[in-house]
């Protein structure tokens, strides 16, 4: 079954031409709110039932890690990630397989900006993943990668716009702070490579 995730589901990952910016600077110059990123979740219950997840409740289970993911951008620095960021275009379930109480949710995922440690990486993408899927007695529970995040478009998008819009409104941006003022137009490229089709 395949199925399209709409613009709220899709996981976004944040592009940036540039990663790294004085850190030292731009972390002392953010607004505080901005300075902690909230954990990401590895995992979440898809079904409390025993039987084999469908591949809507996988998909749903996806795209909500998808979006809590992008509380990895909540930070001073959210161009310069320790985890990869995939910002997802469009996510696919092509199939849910179980055996016993393990299985696998084989995605196909559309991107086209990826953020790393190197900095942003604008290149169109299609890729199969397969998360892992756990069952306990909770019911079945699917596993986000470890080696990357995969986050919704529209949540990069909101998390990114309302950070560069608190950094607009900053003391640093007000003085006309060079560090800030890179970091938002490094944002702002990020939001434009986001927004487009």
């Amino acid at each position: 079954m395949e199925m399209r995730a709409e613009a709220e589901k899709a996981n976004p990952q944040q592009p940036t031409e540039e990663a790294s910016i004085r850190s030292k600077d731009a972390a002392s110059l953010a607004p505080a709110s901005l300075t902690v990123a909230e954990p990401i979740p590895s995992k979440i219950l898809i079904t409390p039932e025993q039987r084999r997840p469908t591949d809507a409740e996988a998909f749903d289970g996806i795209s909500e890690l998808g979006n809590a993911a992008a509380n990895g951008l909540r930070s001073a620095q959210p161009l310069n990630v320790k985890t990869p960021m995939v910002i997802v275009d469009e996510l696919r379930v092509e199939r849910v397989e179980t055996k016993r109480d393990k299985g696998w949710a084989h995605l196909q995922i559309d991107s086209h900006v990826r953020i790393t440690a190197e900095g942003a990486d604008f290149k169109r993408r299609r890729e199969k993943v397969r998360w892992d899927l756990r069952r306990d007695p909770s019911g079945w529970v699917v596993i986000a990668p470890a080696e990357r995040a995969y986050v919704s478009r529209d949540a990069a998008v909101r998390v990114l716009a309302a950070q560069l819009a608190e950094m607009a409104q900053s003391e640093a941006a007000a003085q006309h702070d060079e560090a800030v003022i890179g970091q938002e137009a490094r944002i702002a490229n990020l939001l434009s490579a986001l927004l487009e089709k």
